[in-house]
């Protein structure tokens, strides 16, 4: 798939503006403003690369994607098909020139042995006129090595192609569910870094995945001069990382939600320590101090996995490798789904033991008096509870006297409920009259004015009915009221 995929982006390469248009409306691209021939030809190239994109994401298996990149393939060479034709010119080109190194290196040799034969003869008649050893001064062909070199084909320069790197997601607030996250915008930096993207490449992808409208993306586009280590403090910054103290205090305090399954609970302490780890790794000179070893970060881990999980049963059965600090994080999801199916097991089959018993009744005697129509209730009720224990008549029966005695309960509560309120009301009624007093006006003046019935105009005293004093300054004394020698002596025992 990755073949069809790079030799469909090197045909694109070679297609001009005229032949990427119809390309484009045959992969239904989203269509820009202006229309496909408002665009240049490089742009209309990222338009089918991004819609080739699209498809391999939306499609659920890799052998649909192969077909359709084969059916771009022979668009393609529909489109173009004197590229099948220059390839073949180019191939015959090459071969040709081969052939004519080869001629001229045939040539050249013949020549060198020619003029080596010439050599050997003049030497070999010098040495016969001097008298030496013709023998020991002799060059002779076989020293020379005469093989044909065994000649390469010349081989085009290669061309790597590369698509643009993009961040896969868009970057938000921190804390946005639906945004990525920093642990992932990290991940996709160093693995374009891995693949040979360059830092400025990096930066423009990560300046255009900010949400349009956030401050983060205005300053990364004013600001200049930016690295790769400064975009990292940045983006550290707007994520609001926590520091190496802060991820170790909440792994030692995480627990288990009610509502969260095991494994989640297992995959949160895994990530928490993932991080720390990570920051252990990393040569972060910002924290220095707060650094802690990979054997303390593992000891908290399983410390925080004993203490945190919800259930004593999976708690139990995990007890033996969480002992264990060499154990891995594979190990540990194995035995966390096997305790937690094996729990929910055992909760099933309880659920159904506890269901299929059948209700017990207990029967409980009380001396009530009962008016007339709660006395019929209740007889209604024992004779159904009375026929019922003699005889079973079956679950729909046994539903029908329950609702029966139901309503008949019903109506004695109500029986009981109109009595209290008619004997709160009686209550009330006597406490009422019993509290009534009726209210006497007092009459003003002395009794003579009083019997005159001129107790309005009275100047007189009240005490003792005459002029030039009040009664609170009178001094007479008030009229014996028979009680002045005490109480009267208590009846002997």
């Amino acid at each position: 798939m990755e073949e069809a995929r790079d030799e469909v982006s090197r045909i694109l390469l070679t297609l001009e503006e005229k032949e990427l248009i119809p390309l484009c409306e045959h992969l239904k691209c989203s269509a820009p403003v202006g229309g496909f021939a408002s665009k240049t030809r490089r742009t209309l190239i990222r338009l089918v690369e991004k819609t080739l994109d699209e498809i391999q994401e939306g499609e659920e298996s890799t052998e649909s994607y192969q077909t359709y990149l084969q059916h771009v393939l022979s668009h393609l060479a529909s489109l173009n098909p004197t590229l099948g034709e220059n390839e073949a010119e180019i191939v015959v080109q090459e071969e040709s020139e081969l052939e004519k190194l080869k001629m001229q290196y045939q040539i050249l040799q013949q020549q060198m042995e020619k003029e080596i034969g010439a050599l050997e003869e003049k030497i070999k008649r010098r040495t016969q006129a001097a008298g030496g050893d013709t023998a020991s001064v002799l060059i002779t062909t076989k020293e020379v090595d005469t093989k044909p070199a065994t000649t390469t084909p010349a081989r085009l320069p290669e061309v790597t192609l590369r698509r643009e790197f993009r961040i896969m997601g868009q970057i938000g607030e921190a804390g946005q569910k639906d945004k990525l996250s920093y642990t992932s915008l990290i991940n996709q930096i160093e693995s374009a870094l891995q693949k040979g993207h360059g830092e400025a490449e990096i930066i423009e992808a990560v300046t255009r995945a900010v949400s349009p409208g956030l401050h983060l993306r205005e300053m990364l586009e004013i600001k200049r001069g930016l690295t790769l280590p400064t975009l990292k403090t940045i983006l550290k910054g707007h994520y609001k990382v926590d520091s190496s103290s802060d991820l170790l205090h909440r792994l030692m305090n995480m627990t288990q939600d009610p509502r969260e399954s095991a494994q989640n609970f297992l995959f949160r302490a895994i990530e928490l320590k993932e991080k720390l780890m990570r920051k252990f790794s990393d040569d972060d000179e910002s924290e220095e101090g707060e650094q802690f070893s990979p054997e303390l970060i593992q000891r908290k881990f399983l410390r925080s996995i004993e203490t945190g999980l919800y259930s004593d049963a999976v708690k139990f059965q995990l007890k033996p490798y969480l002992c264990d600090r060499t154990v891995t994080d594979e190990v540990l999801i194995e035995r966390i789904n096997e305790a937690t199916n094996l729990e929910h097991e055992r909760q099933q089959k309880l659920r159904k033991t506890v269901m299929n018993k059948p209700p017990k009744v207990s029967e409980v005697q009380a001396e009530v008096y009962p008016s007339d129509a709660s006395a019929a209730a209740v007889d209604t009720v024992n004779r159904e509870q009375g026929g019922r224990s003699k005889k079973y008549q079956g679950p729909k029966a046994e539903a029908k006297a329950e609702l029966d005695s139901i309503e008949a309960l019903k109506a004695e509560v109500l029986e009981i409920k109109n009595l209290v309120l008619q004997t709160v009301e009686a209550t009330q009624v006597k406490l009422a009259e019993r509290t009534f007093t009726p209210s006497r006006t007092r009459l003003r003046g002395c009794r003579a004015c009083q019997e005159a019935q001129m107790g309005d105009a009275c100047r007189h005293c009240f005490k003792c009915g005459q002029e030039g004093h009040l009664s609170r300054g009178c001094r007479r004394t008030r009229e014996q009221q028979g009680n002045e020698m005490g109480l009267p002596s208590r009846d002997p025992r």
